[in-house]
């Protein structure tokens, strides 16, 4: 079989057959740095290319500790194909342990991709994550969780390019992933997107929140990423999948706070919730209800904010059926 070339990540160079390991630098203008750790595993003989970024959110603890267990224990010389695994895409946000936002400018990453090379801090580290990992993958995995606010219920994600083989196998990938519910439909700004747009398959992957890492959840997600692994032909070994059938979700509605308050929900997350329904309420500091947020279709809970202080314009929930 015919061996590898090696693999090039920014200053990153992995022989056939290793492992590397490294801090990577991304100017984002103005003088101001961040610094991407980076895993790169480039197997011993050709595959598919498997990019996987973690922390989009800096917060979303699970991803970050699964991916970095999943990379750093590879062997590359039964690897075939090659992983790139940007451990911490946010750095910035992980350090501040901020919600959603990149505190350099204020901004989500995950609402600006593909991003701009001379653009704000946060749409730059957009750029190079597009260009430097997302492009020229054959797959992209985009691991998720909930952030350090939010309760969420296990799930997958892909997005329909039209391409039907590049969505036949983004489907397929989700579904090896193991998650009880896939979502399917278009989320604009983010990872997937982008790697849509360039005809990549790609999937997202959520597991666990709240700003905690338990080994239970830290292990449900590196098993999915390991079957995914499995069945993109970079490895012959993986966990087993869950018995369930997955159940695939085309509707999703996010519901957002209409009133700065104190917020009470009356809906746990992965409840069914019928159209309708009121899940919960917006209150202020002595109690008065200010808002009665009520469900805009069928569907499960699929991540629902749980802390008390609540901003106009925040969300509350989404809903998925």
């Amino acid at each position: 079989m015919k061996h590898q070339a090696p693999l090039t990540v920014g200053p990153l160079v992995a022989g056939p057959g290793t492992r590397v390991i490294g801090v990577v630098p991304v100017d984002l203008g103005e003088g101001r740095l961040v610094e991407l750790p980076i895993v790169v595993v480039h197997g011993a003989f050709p595959g598919a290319r498997v990019a996987v970024t973690a922390g989009i959110h800096g917060a979303e603890y699970v991803s970050i500790v699964a991916l970095r267990d999943v990379a750093m224990s590879l062997d590359p010389a039964l690897v075939r194909g090659s992983l790139v695994a940007v451990l911490t895409a946010n750095p910035a946000a992980f350090a501040a342990r901020t919600i959603y936002l990149n505190p350099m400018d204020g901004t989500n990453l995950n609402r600006v991709f593909p991003g701009k090379a001379d653009g704000s801090p946060t749409q730059r580290l957009a750029r190079w994550i597009t260009d430097h990992v997302i492009a020229g993958s054959d797959v992209f995995v985009d691991m998720h969780c909930g952030d350090m606010n939010e309760a969420l219920v296990s799930f997958t994600g892909v997005e329909e390019t039209g391409d039907a083989d590049v969505d036949a196998r983004s489907r397929a990938l989700a579904e090896a992933y193991g998650l009880r519910y896939l979502l399917i439909g278009p989320a604009s700004g983010t990872t997937t997107t982008a790697a849509a747009s360039l005809g990549i398959s790609a999937v997202l992957g959520e597991v666990g929140g709240q700003g905690r890492w338990p080994a239970e959840d830290v292990a449900l997600h590196a098993a999915g990423l390991r079957r995914l692994l499995r069945a993109a032909g970079l490895v012959d070994e993986a966990p087993e999948t869950p018995r369930h059938v997955t159940e695939m979700l085309r509707s999703e509605a996010w519901m957002r706070a209409t009133s700065t308050g104190y917020w009470h929900p009356s809906v746990e997350v992965g409840m069914r919730v019928a159209k309708g329904t009121v899940v919960g309420e917006v209150r202020d500091a002595f109690g008065k209800v200010l808002e009665q947020p009520i469900a805009p279709l069928d569907g499960v809970v699929i991540f629902l904010v749980t802390s008390l202080a609540m901003n106009e314009g925040d969300p509350l929930l989404a809903l998925a059926g």
